[in-house]
């Protein structure tokens, strides 16, 4: 039977004790509305496919509680069923069976194949802007390592492996899999944007992709730095905070010197969020196998950030 975003909780569901550990499904139903979500997640059904068998917005909000605490999709399907606090807010009252691991499944593939995997950040980001949390005055531009779900793939037949992840070397050691391109709005360290690439990618290559190019300024650190970026800046009058680089017989003045370590300073804030990523969620590995997939687990990992940055914010 397919459930309802806001589902009449029965006498049963008022007397059964909630666990009292975690608050934060809670505080993410006050902070958000999740109306226009439900609408565009709707979309994807279609008149000529009937109704699903579960409301797409339980298996979003699903979705979210798994990334945010780095869950198996069975893992998830027993916590729901065991905490009162999680049926509460995913939509699902005591008499709603719980959707298990392949509807999960299937929803993500319905996710990926409507498009959606590189767009939900942007309808919870439309919200933060309307409440004035994104306020384009800075952006913070970094990328981050994801260790592939898979062991690289032997170099003498080169089989198995992802094929959508790729090779780098990182402080001398070798890594096999993905790279996280994230910018920030410095203010109040929100995701504006993020994409996915095989580890290969210079993590310069992504800077115009994901910097909105509506800020007043932009920082990152020396691996962004060209000519050439100083002059795409320029011309879309963005303050440029890019960590300048020396070049050989070219050493930086102290004036550049002093100018670097002051927006490196202000740099290190996007490492708060990484630091989230893999401490608390898990997220120094991908899941899946492929890049649309894990794109869309880069997508929920980072609204999974900004909603527990809106819920701080607005004290819900």
């Amino acid at each position: 039977m397919q459930t309802t975003s806001n589902p009449q909780y029965g006498l049963l569901d008022s007397l059964m004790p909630s666990v009292p550990a975690n608050d934060f499904p809670e505080r993410l139903d006050r902070a958000l509305d999740f109306k226009p979500i439900e609408a565009a997640l709707h979309r994807m059904y279609p008149a000529t496919t009937g109704h699903p068998p579960h409301s797409p917005l339980v298996l979003f909000k699903m979705s979210l509680l798994q990334h945010c605490y780095g869950l198996s999709d069975p893992q998830c399907e027993e916590l729901v069923a065991d905490r009162m606090s999680w049926r509460r807010f995913v939509g699902l009252g005591l008499q709603d069976k719980v959707p298990d691991e392949t509807t999960l499944v299937r929803f993500r593939q319905r996710l990926v194949a409507y498009g959606l995997h590189e767009k939900l950040l942007g309808l919870v980001n439309r919200q933060l802007e309307q409440k004035g949390f994104i306020l384009k005055t800075c952006t913070l531009v970094d990328a981050t390592l994801l260790q592939a779900a898979r062991r690289a793939p032997a170099k003498e037949n080169k089989t198995g492996g992802d094929d959508d992840a790729g090779f780098t070397v990182k402080g001398g050691q070798p890594h096999y899999g993905y790279k996280a391109h994230v910018a920030v709005d410095r203010d109040q360290t929100l995701i504006r944007c993020v994409t996915l690439t095989d580890a290969s990618v210079h993590d310069s290559q992504e800077f115009e992709t994901v910097v909105k190019g509506d800020e007043e300024m932009v920082v990152a650190d020396k691996a962004y730095w060209s000519a050439q970026r100083a002059r795409w800046c320029e011309r879309r009058k963005i303050g440029n905070g890019i960590l300048r680089k020396a070049f050989r017989g070219q050493p930086l003045d102290r004036t550049t010197v002093l100018f670097n370590a002051l927006m490196s300073r202000v740099r290190c804030g996007i490492e708060r969020i990484f630091g989230w990523w893999k401490r608390s969620t898990g997220y120094g590995r991908v899941r899946y196998v492929g890049r649309d997939p894990n794109r869309l687990e880069l997508e929920f990992k980072s609204i999974c950030w900004n909603l527990k940055r809106l819920a701080s914010l607005t004290g819900a």
